[in-house]
C-alpha cells in the first residue's frame, strides 16, 4: 500500500518493468501460499471428519 502512495505522490518516479515483475512474482507467490494452505486445510478437515 505504501508503494501506491509513493507512486501517487511522485508521478515522475516510475517503477522499472523489473520492479513490477518482481512485485507481481511476490504477489503470485503469496496467493499460491494462501491457496496451498487453504487446500491443505480442506484436505486435513475431510480426512479428520472421515477418520473420526
Amino acid at each position: 500500500m505504501s508503494a501506491k502512495f509513493q507512486m501517487n505522490r511522485n508521478p515522475q518516479q516510475r517503477r522499472t518493468p523489473e520492479q513490477i515483475r518482481a512485485g507481481n512474482k511476490r504477489l503470485g507467490l503469496i496467493l499460491l501460499v494462501i491457496a496451498a494452505v487453504f487446500f491443505v486445510g480442506v484436505v486435513i478437515k475431510q480426512w479428520w471428519l472421515s477418520t473420526h
